[in-house]
């Protein structure tokens, strides 16, 4: 009996050039979630703004049912925007008091910080291509 092991080698995707979604994953510390959330259902007006300023167009996080792994999606106010910069240690939004003691916060009492998710599928780019549609990364 022959046995043919085949291994699909998967090329990494290219980004969508067009894409202002983000999505990151985390898990909140035991016992911490309810609280995680009562704080976000308060979260000060300086933090929205600084956000807002910082290009971040909307945010939603999301909690996997009965577990303590939330999502994070963020839409940014454009393709090219460097969300670390603008948002992360050292950025203009950072430097308000208010915020850096809400991202402090968050990391240190709720989470050890996000980890990006990689983007293994969008219909923007996989159905277009498929469609045979012309493609900004084509040109």
């Amino acid at each position: 009996m022959t046995t043919n092991h085949s291994t699909t080698v998967v090329e990494k995707r290219k980004p969508d050039p067009g894409n202002t979604r983000k999505v990151f994953h985390t898990t909140c510390r035991e016992g911490m979630a309810e609280e995680y959330i009562g704080r976000h259902n308060e979260i000060p007006p300086e933090v929205c703004a600084g956000l807002r300023t910082a290009g971040v167009a909307s945010l939603s996080i999301h909690r996997l049912p009965g577990t303590n792994v939330l999502v994070l999606t963020i839409e940014t106010a454009g393709c090219n925007l460097d969300l670390e910069r603008a948002t992360g240690p050292g950025s203009a939004y950072r430097k308000n008091p208010i915020c850096h003691k809400w991202e402090v916060d968050m990391e240190t009492q709720y989470h050890n910080g996000w980890t990006e998710l990689e983007e293994i599928h969008s219909s923007n780019v996989e159905w277009n291509r498929s469609l045979g549609l012309p493609l900004l990364s084509d040109a």
